[in-house]
């Protein structure tokens, strides 16, 4: 299917900026691409919960990633990168699909993706690669239909534990399967740096932190509830927040030398000259950005948004760039890279940018591109600070500034206080009927799990919706370039790029999903469970 066709289908007419890219890329063909080989190896090495502020080439002074820097100063920096939703299984499956959530239907953590969305691998195995995968974390492996394509792949159940020396063990011993002559596709997905943050104990490198890792342990023995800890209640996220942010640098530092292993094995295998390798991440983390600690998700601040991104490999120039890029971009990227014809693409929502690999110019008419992205829900109840929190079919809480009305399959809903009532003991409702009946009307607009931040972004402004409580959405304009953390809302001073932003965003949020949550699987349950979404 072609592109123009691919284009209509996901927004006629609607996406003004990306719509005009992808029209007028298939204008430019191939000038400005790279001269990459034919049929690279294609290498994609991904990092669970990675910042891209926290290394070391992003400018982060204490960082200790030597490794991962030296493929950026080799290779291609993207410093504008961003994921289209800031959970696991999205974002990945957008990797692999070049689709946005809502196109290949996993719209939160451990939702599968639909088994009929063609993936990057199983384009390349019908090429005649071999295709490999590694994958850490439990929200991407089979159960979500993250094997597809795949000749062997390798999950958490194979890599125990699932850190990262195991990790790059185990995946140079899968390119054992790569001995064919063939060329190659591997993909591996390490998941250290997600909380709690404990590196292995052979890693000298890491501070005591032991104010941290006391509340890692108060966590694992239920003394403290995971939603208390990222809403910060009673200060204990925050007053831990310097050890817990150093535990998280060693968390990377020990990835970064595991994925130095892994590339050092790669040459020895003969498997590094002939290979384009993309270098990214899932998301990030907030680590007090938003007033949300140790968590990603229910946010779409740069803290979650913004991921590294690096191409490196022949043909690719050393260099930094400072537009947006966004992970469902890479899969047709790398199909231009690779030559692909364009009638064999398969629908994709990203576009093709690897004239920007080839260190020219971005084209004099074209307009900027613009990233697109939601949040995901808040998954735990007790997670008050948001309109919505917790799971439809289990405990789920309507939030108003002071009140919740809480209620599960069984019973309920009832009224509570949750700053003098934390545990939802006392119900409220006979005392506060008025409060009762605003939170009814509340939960009659919102369907749940679908109280989600929304947000369009160019290499300057942000526009973000954050969902009211009574229903609607405030609007805040954010000009990143002079304000990165979010802090300062500028839409009075910006009024026809809050108007422009503001109709792109309109247009693409009319075509999200508006029911209710899907049911989940006691797999999936399993897996929310073991990485601390739910409780």
């Amino acid at each position: 299917m072609n592109s123009r066709r691919k284009t209509s289908r996901v927004a006629p007419l609607a996406l003004g900026a990306l719509v005009a890219v992808a029209s007028m890329a298939a204008a430019w063909l191939w000038i400005g691409r790279p001269q990459t080989p034919d049929r690279p190896d294609i290498v994609f090495i991904t990092i669970d919960t990675l910042r891209a502020d926290r290394l070391g080439v992003y400018g982060y002074e204490p960082a200790r990633t030597p490794n991962i820097d030296r493929l950026a100063q080799e290779g291609s920096l993207f410093e504008q990168a961003t994921t289209p939703m800031p959970r696991t299984t999205p974002a990945l499956a957008s990797l692999l699909t070049g689709l946005w959530p809502h196109h290949h239907g996993s719209r939160e953590v451990a939702q599968p993706v639909n088994k009929e969305v063609p993936t990057f691998a199983a384009l390349l195995q019908d090429k005649g690669y071999t295709t490999l995968g590694a994958s850490a974390n439990g929200a991407a492996s089979p159960h979500q239909n993250f094997d597809q394509g795949f000749d062997h792949f390798l999950d958490y159940r194979h890599l125990v534990p699932p850190v990262a020396d195991v990790v790059t063990e185990k995946t140079l011993e899968l390119l054992q399967h790569s001995r064919d002559g063939k060329p190659l596709f591997l993909w591996v997905h390490y998941i250290d740096p997600h909380f709690p943050y404990r590196p292995p104990a052979q890693w000298k490198d890491q501070p005591e932190a032991p104010n941290c890792r006391a509340l890692m342990d108060e966590l694992a023995h239920d003394r403290w509830k995971i939603g208390e800890v990222q809403r910060d209640r009673d200060g204990i996220a925050s007053s831990a927040l310097a050890e817990c942010s150093a535990l998280y640098d060693a968390e990377i530092a020990y990835t970064d030398a595991a994925v130095g292993n892994l590339l050092a094995g790669l040459e020895k295998a003969g498997r590094k000259q002939n290979t384009l390798v993309v270098f990214t991440a899932d998301h990030g983390e907030n680590l007090g950005e938003a007033n949300l600690f140790y968590e990603h998700g229910p946010s779409v601040h740069d803290a979650s948004l913004r991921v590294p991104l690096i191409f490196h490999g022949p043909g690719i120039p050393p260099q930094r760039d400072d537009q947006v890029f966004r992970l469902e971009d890479i899969m047709p990227t790398l199909l231009s890279l690779l030559r692909v014809p364009r009638e064999e693409w398969p629908e994709m929502d990203g576009v093709d940018l690897s004239r920007r690999l080839g260190g020219g110019p971005w084209p004099r008419l074209a307009p900027q591109p613009t990233a697109v992205a939601e949040s995901g829900s808040s998954l735990l109840p007790n997670t008050f600070n948001f309109p919505f929190s917790g799971r439809a079919r289990s405990l789920h809480c309507y939030n108003s500034p002071r009140f919740s009305l809480c209620q599960d399959d069984a019973s309920g809903p009832f009224l509570y206080e949750p700053s003098t009532d934390p545990q939802l003991r006392q119900d409220l409702s006979d005392q506060f009927p008025k409060a009762r009946e605003a939170l009814l009307k509340a939960q009659a607009a919102w369907p749940a799990e679908q109280v989600r931040e929304r947000t369009l972004r160019t290499t300057r402004f942000k526009l973000v919706e954050y969902p009211l409580w009574r229903g609607g959405y405030r609007r805040a304009l954010y000009d990143i370039r002079e304000d990165p953390q979010q802090s300062r809302d500028v839409k009075h001073l910006f009024p026809k790029e809050l108007q422009a932003l503001s109709r792109q965003l309109s247009q693409w949020t009319s075509t999200l999903p508006t029911g209710a949550a899907q049911e989940r699987s006691q797999e999936q349950i399993d897996a929310l469970r073991a990485l601390g979404y739910i409780q």
